[in-house]
């Protein structure tokens, strides 16, 4: 952490490492992000660029273009939000419907981490948008990678059981796998390097989510 960070800002990386520590028994990652003035502070993965470390008052004139963030960053950080938001609202079905306990488990801790992290993006993205460039509106008519449609929203919110656990692994198999190639497009363009080291692990992620989500079908299919 910097040393000029004050107490209070402590308080609220310390409240957000709480909430995303869910996420450490799924990936058991964990990587750097800067914050506003680039420099780095620890977080659990994966959290945004700035996320929490303090207030817009104390950060002044700190965000500024010179961190490189651009268009291309803005956009992914965007469409993201979007994609996290479909995962939390998938997650939150599955309380009470399926019928395994560990995939539950999981459900649980990627419903916490995900709505933590949208949150912290939107906040990130509202800033940028404001004090560094005008960004667009992403078009949620466009197609998202693993994007989940309201049909299969609909389908869920019917289902339950081994039926509703089917329709969860095959979704957020394909939702992960998604947000990886997103992940990977942002690596592959120039920008901000705070975003493409969080695009990094995000992309780190939720590659051992889909594997763990793998392994509890294979579970399941042999029971």
């Amino acid at each position: 952490m910097s040393e000029r960070m004050p107490r209070h800002g402590l308080a609220l990386s310390a409240a957000l490492a709480g909430v995303l520590a869910a996420a450490l028994s799924v990936t058991g990652c964990t990587a750097h992000a800067p914050d506003d003035t680039g420099t780095a502070t620890g977080f659990v993965t994966p959290s945004p660029p700035g996320g929490g470390t303090r207030t817009d008052d104390e950060r002044g004139d700190d965000v500024t273009s010179e961190s490189g963030t651009t268009a291309v960053d803005l956009e992914f950080i965007e469409a993201m939000i979007a994609h996290h938001e479909q995962a939390v609202e998938l997650t939150a079905l599955a309380h009470g419907r399926t019928a395994d306990q560990e995939l539950a488990d999981l459900a649980g801790r990627m419903h916490v981490v995900q709505a933590a992290e949208a949150k912290a993006m939107r906040s990130w993205l509202d800033r940028r948008r404001t004090r560094d460039l005008p960004g667009h509106e992403h078009d949620h008519d466009e197609t998202m990678q693993g994007e989940i449609s309201r049909s299969t929203l609909d389908r869920a919110a019917e289902l339950e059981g081994a039926a509703f656990d089917e329709l969860f692994i095959d979704t957020m198999v394909a939702h992960h796998r998604g947000a990886i190639e997103m992940a990977e497009a942002r690596l592959a363009e120039q920008g901000d390097p705070a975003v493409g080291r969080w695009a990094r692990a995000i992309a780190t992620a939720q590659a051992l989510e889909v594997d763990r989500l793998l392994e509890i079908e294979a579970r399941l299919d042999s029971e």
